[in-house]
């Protein structure tokens, strides 16, 4: 319904939700829809440093267009919709939990000035707005769009091996304050999960510097 006035009937219907069974760890829907929800193979060999990893569909063919037009396309519009979605999830998953700070992976600064703007902030933005309409109280809660930084411009994730990706990313992100973060529960916020390395690293950093607990939020997950 929120993508319909930017999608095609036949795109719009085609959205996947996700929905259980799914690995309790990393959130990835299994393909057996029938039993309970447990931890993945790869949870178990390679124990991932956030707590929970939760995502608000399906990385399809349908999905991954509309993502791709809003990031490389700079269909922005596609902003407040897809972020209603997202925080469709949130209080589908967090509402009974208190969370102190949303944020963002943050964007390279030279990225961000050739993008013109980070996607997954612009996501989370109007999220009081959201929730002010739904009389839904978040006011425990912060957005902070600085509380991490990117060091360093980094490879293109897409299309690396994981041990790349891990390559990649290591030792990218920083934090401004850690202040900020002392004994604080965060919610990491992106567009897309694959293999989790990027936001993994983000909860690392966090955590050595102090959080109480990193949960992370997608857009979407791949299978």
């Amino acid at each position: 319904m929120l993508l319909a006035p930017f999608c095609c009937p036949n795109c719009s219907n085609e959205f996947l939700s996700i929905e259980s069974p799914i690995c309790l760890k990393c959130g990835r829907m299994f393909n057996n829809y029938d039993g309970e929800d447990h931890v993945c193979g790869e949870c178990l060999t390679s124990p991932k440093t956030f707590s929970i990893a939760r995502a608000a569909g399906v990385y399809t063919k349908d999905l991954i267009e509309v993502i791709h037009c809003y990031k490389y396309k700079k269909k922005i519009q596609l902003a407040r919709p897809l972020g209603k979605l997202l925080f469709s999830a949130f209080i589908r998953y967090w509402s009974s939990q208190k969370i102190d700070i949303v944020a963002p992976i943050p964007l390279h600064i030279k990225k961000f000035r050739q993008r013109g703007f980070n996607q997954a902030y612009l996501l989370i933005k109007n999220w009081f707005n959201i929730a002010t309409d739904l009389k839904i109280d978040l006011s425990h809660m912060q957005i902070d769009r600085n509380l991490l930084v990117r060091n360093r411009r980094t490879q293109p994730q897409v299309g690396l091996s994981r041990i790349k990706r891990m390559e990649n990313i290591k030792n990218a992100f920083s934090i401004n304050d850690r202040d900020k973060v002392f004994n604080r529960k965060i919610l990491l916020v992106d567009d897309v999960y694959t293999t989790g390395t990027t936001v993994n690293e983000c909860a690392k950093v966090l955590m050595e510097n102090g959080a109480k607990e990193v949960d992370v939020l997608t857009l979407a997950r791949a299978m």
